[in-house]
């Protein structure tokens, strides 16, 4: 979730029902040149994670896969139920095996024992951070799971991420079972998000430019008013509570400048929806919120049929 010093919030999650709920961002995450494909295992799969978590981590494996599948291929989302004897156990586990493959250039094999090191990368220079497999690797062992890789040059690679079966799952509700709405085609629509907490804004940056659209940042108001000032944009995220302009001075002074755009205000205030409507803005955004929700946001504050210049 995106809040200010949020950390790991694990729940009882149903695995299933979040992927299904991804289908889409993935989709849109790796573009129209690959197929994906998600098999789901059809007995209850039930964990105790960071459901948040979980979805960055997906479509982070994702991004990696789309990036190794230049040309095109398959990416493939599967969940399993897997019996586990870890050392010195004495009766095997049961876990929740979530695999994404694709079907790309692979790993070489001397490769392999490093791609979950820190700032590790197989990418060239300036094309990724070779923070997205340790940050997987951390969520996963955070939450008491296991990851694995396996990968083949000229074939694909396949990154498991095991998390040990919940004994509460008969008597759970899935937080996780929304329905998406379509995300229609993401790119070039041009997204600025003004927030002056550093990791939210990274995270709201992250998330929406996975989406695919093109996004604009700014750490408070007056430089997000210069950054409107500067390009067209489609949409506006906004924070509510800024050191200077506020959500509602920066919109009202955005209105000024550009007209009647769209708006979003993100708040930690559970009761600004009234100020929203007052405001005009298309959604509030209360923190913390997910990638699911602010995806559905987004949709529903952009008009269909507007594209940036």
């Amino acid at each position: 979730s995106f809040a200010r010093n949020q950390s790991l919030l694990p729940r009882l999650t149903d695995v299933n029902a979040l992927l299904e709920g991804m289908r889409e961002l993935v989709v849109v995450s790796v573009g129209p040149a690959i197929r994906v494909d998600l098999r789901l295992c059809e007995e209850p799969a039930w964990a105790v994670l960071d459901a948040n978590q979980l979805e960055m981590a997906v479509l982070n494996l994702a991004v990696n896969a789309r990036d190794a599948m230049a040309a095109g291929g398959t990416l493939t989302v599967s969940t399993q139920l897997r019996e586990i004897t870890g050392d010195g156990a004495q009766s095997a586990v049961e876990h929740v095996v979530v695999s994404v493959a694709d079907t790309g250039m692979g790993i070489a094999p001397h490769l392999l024992n490093k791609v979950f090191d820190p700032f590790f990368t197989t990418k060239p220079v300036g094309s990724g951070t070779g923070l997205g497999l340790s940050q997987v690797y951390g969520f996963v062992h955070q939450s008491g799971g296991m990851t694995a890789l396996r990968s083949q040059e000229s074939v694909g690679t396949a990154v498991d991420m095991l998390f040990p079966v919940s004994n509460e799952r008969s008597d759970a509700v899935a937080d996780c079972d929304r329905p998406q709405p379509g995300l229609g085609d993401a790119r070039h629509r041009k997204v600025l998000v003004i927030e002056d907490d550093a990791e939210v804004r990274r995270a709201i940056v992250e998330s929406l430019t996975m989406l695919g659209y093109v996004v604009t940042e700014a750490a408070d108001g007056a430089s997000g008013l210069q950054a409107l000032s500067a390009g067209t944009h489609d949409l506006l995220i906004v924070d509510y509570a800024m050191p200077g302009l506020n959500g509602a001075e920066v919109i009202a002074r955005a209105r000024e400048l550009v007209g009647d755009i769209p708006v979003i205000l993100a708040t930690g205030y559970a009761d600004m929806a009234q100020v929203g409507r007052v405001l005009g803005t298309q959604s509030i955004l209360v923190k913390p919120f997910d990638i699911s929700t602010l995806a559905s946001a987004v949709i529903k504050a952009l008009p269909e049929n507007a594209t940036a210049l």
